[in-house]
């Protein structure tokens, strides 16, 4: 037995990474891990390198472009038959002609060649680079715009998180408390000091507790399993969560902070979209201008009446294409019009936006200051029902005061530190709401 004993200790020396398996995260931790590792921001990453790989598509298409061919084809040939008669009558040298012609089977013929084309003007080309440019931007602040996104996502959860763990602990406090009484009633009822109706309604009061522990800690981990997808970890990897202390929250009063619509990744999206609009409309008014290219193409061919790859002739050409648009019955007109109320659209909810984009930033400062406000006087309550909680039970330690009593100061006290702990989440969320309202959410990792 000793001897197994020594076996396992040496066991958990050489391998001290199996005896604690549980990652720590604080947020900050999470979060740097969320922007690296999400399923969303991976995404929005493959979408900007996306966008990238297109702006160079299109910047190569003005680019020297060069291709090669190879063909070679078989055209069979007939066999012809003269008649005599027509024969008789053909000059001699044309008789001998006649008859090599018949020997020949069918028509060969090989070429290769190399085609070089090099665009010299092109308005829609120029602009269409331009559009391809602001479109790769337009996705880097989508890129910013969702790592806000999943800031905000994973905070939020983290906090729910912790305001339920918060929950639990206060229920373990009263459940463990709870239970020592009920031992003390068990030990008094066996003695007939107190009433089988007072151990039957304390034990009904400790099981309910526990049904509440039981429902709380399955939503615990049903949160963290949300958490962890959106922090781009494993499902299965155990992890523990930092602890929040609510007197740091509590003894600062919030401050509302600076607000500017140019901070904010919605506001810039919403740039970036009017930008690409006019772009749009300068490459419908680009269809009225001329494309001028220039071209070379350089060709081999061989034609015999049998296969063979020599006798090669070569067939050089050089030159000049210009493409003029003269009438399209008013298609191009069209397509800038369309280009022109679209922006036109995209104006009027830039505008709407940017009111929103206010008026969410307002909203936001009213609810931080609200929620700690409401959160003081929660915190006062909490303490007020705990002295309450401890002037009664030392009254029913000393017998003056019954167990209903006690039981009655000690439900108030349960609710008082529950309604704080939901004041105290109201008040991390509101203050998230507010760090997005003002495009500062990633101060939260920096």
């Amino acid at each position: 037995m000793k001897q197994l004993v020594v076996i396992v200790l040496m066991g958990l020396l050489q391998f001290p990474e199996a005896a604690s398996s549980q990652e720590h995260y604080t947020l900050n931790k999470l979060l740097k891990n969320a922007v690296e590792n999400s399923h969303a921001m991976k995404k929005a990453t493959l979408q900007e390198s996306e966008s990238n790989a297109k702006r160079k598509e299109i910047a190569a298409t003005g680019l020297p472009q060069v291709e090669g061919d190879l063909s070679y084809s078989r055209m069979g040939i007939p066999d012809i038959e003269i008649p005599q008669e027509m024969a008789e009558n053909l000059p001699e040298n044309i008789a001998p002609l006649l008859g090599g012609l018949s020997d020949i089977n069918a028509l060969h013929t090989s070429s290769a060649g190399l085609t070089v084309s090099q665009l010299l003007y092109s308005k829609a080309y120029l602009t269409g680079v331009k559009q391809a440019k602001k479109a790769e931007e337009l996705y880097k602040v989508m890129l910013q715009k969702t790592e806000e996104e999943v800031i905000n996502e994973v905070s939020t959860m983290y906090n729910k998180v912790q305001a339920s763990k918060a929950s639990l602990k206060i229920l373990d406090e009263n459940i463990e408390a709870l239970e020592q009484l009920y031992e003390i009633l068990q030990l008094q009822y066996e003695n007939d000091f107190v009433k089988l109706t007072d151990v039957s309604r304390l034990k009904v009061t400790v099981t309910n507790l526990k049904t509440q522990r039981e429902t709380l800690q399955n939503g615990i981990q049903i949160q963290k399993r949300f958490l962890k997808i959106m922090a781009g970890l494993p499902v299965e990897e155990e992890i523990t969560l930092d602890t929040i202390s609510a007197e740091q929250v509590t003894e600062r009063r919030p401050s509302p902070g600076f607000f500017s619509l140019e901070n904010l990744p919605t506001y810039q999206l919403l740039q970036k979209q009017n930008e690409l609009a006019e772009l749009e409309i300068e490459s419908g008014k680009a269809a009225y201008y001329p494309n001028l290219a220039a071209f070379g193409q350089f060709s081999y061919s061989s034609y015999a009446t049998e296969f063979q790859f020599k006798n090669f002739n070569n067939m050089n050409t050089i030159g000049l294409q210009a493409t003029i648009p003269i009438f399209s019955s008013g298609k191009r007109k069209q397509k800038v019009l369309q280009s022109q109320l679209k922006l036109e659209q995209n104006m009027e909810d830039m505008k709407l936006n940017s009111k929103y984009l206010d008026a969410n930033y307002k909203n936001a400062s009213n609810s931080l200051l609200s929620a700690w406000s409401n959160l003081q006087d929660q915190k006062e309550n909490k303490e007020l029902a705990n002295e309450v909680y401890e002037q009664v039970k030392l009254q029913y330690d000393e017998g003056m005061a019954s167990l209903t009593d006690l039981l009655n100061v000690e439900t108030s006290l349960l609710e008082a530190e529950n309604l704080f702990n939901q004041q105290l989440l109201k008040y991390n969320l509101a203050e998230i709401e507010l760090l997005k309202a003002t495009g500062k959410l990633k101060t939260l990792i920096n």
